[in-house]
């Protein structure tokens, strides 16, 4: 997944064999793309106050889903991972 200033872009990689993600997110290899966090991904985000205790201990706005699961992708619930790739 990655940010851009018009909004976010998710893709399978191309060897990816296994299941969705999300029943709404069928695995294909078109990305998908949204103005706003995809709700899958919006749901993985941690609420209430420990969004804001990460927000302060990681220096990240508490609005900032994306930056909070960049942050936090190691440690997620379920079988997703977020992890930056460096080239």
């Amino acid at each position: 997944m990655s940010e851009e200033q018009s909004g976010y872009t998710f893709c399978y990689l191309p060897a990816y064999a296994g299941c969705a993600i999300s029943l709404s997110m069928p695995v294909r290899a078109e990305p998908y793309f949204s103005e706003e966090l995809h709700p899958f991904f919006k749901g993985l985000a941690p609420e209430g106050w420990l969004r804001k205790r990460y927000s302060e201990i990681q220096k990240i706005d508490d609005n900032d889903l994306f930056g909070l699961l960049m942050k936090n992708g190691n440690d997620m619930l379920g079988a997703v991972v977020f992890k930056e790739i460096t080239s």
